[in-house]
């Protein structure tokens, strides 16, 4: 209760840098039922993946607000060809005094809207079991939302859409989203997601006391998660690269921080090698009031 995980926490939001906090005793080492430390990486990469879509969406929010008010006209008055100009312009100048707001619109809304941030936004991967994570299963996945997708609308592929009737209040926001989607596909998410892992990602793991045995015992402990832990945390910290379904991601310049309270054991009963690569050690006292 010193303040450790809040310390690094602020660290990342002050920098906008992808943080991932995990519990060292979380892992096993490789071979036993449990997770390896490569899944560090692909959840630093999920919260990567999320935050640059965020900080996207923030970006090209103007640029879709203007379309939204078109989009609205066109449903409003048909397209901008057809009709008068003086009509559009007098539905503009009532839209935007908001005369408007309760004339029902019908919106073709991709199903999925909005439970796409991040994750993919379909249950796809439970359908037939598996760790969503893993390649074989990305890859059916993908495969899947093309032959769903194509099936659903005819064979013009792009996700299943329904038609909903709401009022021009409520569609704004609709359409806003189906507009920044639509804007975000242009944009290469994955190659600047993984960038910024690579380039500022923040790993903190904590309690990583727990994943030390004490030297006075002299013997090897059969706990699947305590040398062995550290055995496979070494690459990771050197810098390796991990595959994840964004791509191969580089550790080399990534941040790692591990805390712990080491009141059962000392720091010197770390591996020497990973101490040697955690160089910088920082003691902090209780918190005050």
């Amino acid at each position: 209760g010193c303040g450790k995980t809040e310390v690094a926490r602020r660290m990342a939001k002050l920098s906008d840098a992808p943080f991932l906090k995990v519990e060292a005793t979380k892992f096993t080492e490789v071979g036993y039922h449990g997770r390896d430390v490569d899944q560090i990486v692909r959840d630093l990469m999920d919260v990567s993946m999320s935050l640059t879509k965020k900080r996207q969406m923030e970006k090209l929010r103007g640029e879709a607000k203007l379309l939204v008010e078109d989009r609205i006209l066109d449903m409003l008055s048909g397209p901008e060809y057809s009709g008068t100009k003086g009509q559009r312009e007098s539905f503009r100048s009532m839209l935007q005094e908001g005369l408007l707001e309760n004339q029902e619109l019908e919106v073709d809304v991709p199903e999925n809207l909005g439970g796409a941030a991040g994750k993919d936004g379909d249950g796809t991967v439970l359908a037939f079991g598996g760790d969503s994570n893993s390649m074989n299963v990305q890859a059916m996945t993908d495969l899947m939302k093309k032959l769903g997708g194509a099936g659903a609308r005819g064979g013009r592929g792009g996700p299943p859409t329904e038609r909903k009737k709401m009022p021009i209040s409520e569609a704004r926001e609709v359409i806003l989203e189906i507009e920044l989607e639509k804007l975000l596909e242009k944009v290469d998410l994955k190659k600047e997601a993984v960038t910024a892992a690579e380039e500022t990602g923040i790993v903190f793991i904590d309690e990583i006391d727990k994943i030390c045995s004490s030297r006075d015992f002299n013997s090897k402990s059969a706990d699947a998660s305590a040398e062995g832990v550290q055995r496979d945390l070494l690459p990771l910290v050197e810098g390796t690269t991990i595959s994840t379904k964004y791509g191969n991601v580089n550790t080399d310049y990534m941040l790692f921080i591990g805390s712990g309270a080491f009141h059962a054991v000392k720091p010197s009963d770390m591996l020497p090698e990973l101490q040697g690569r955690l160089p910088i050690r920082v003691e902090l006292n209780g918190l005050t009031e």
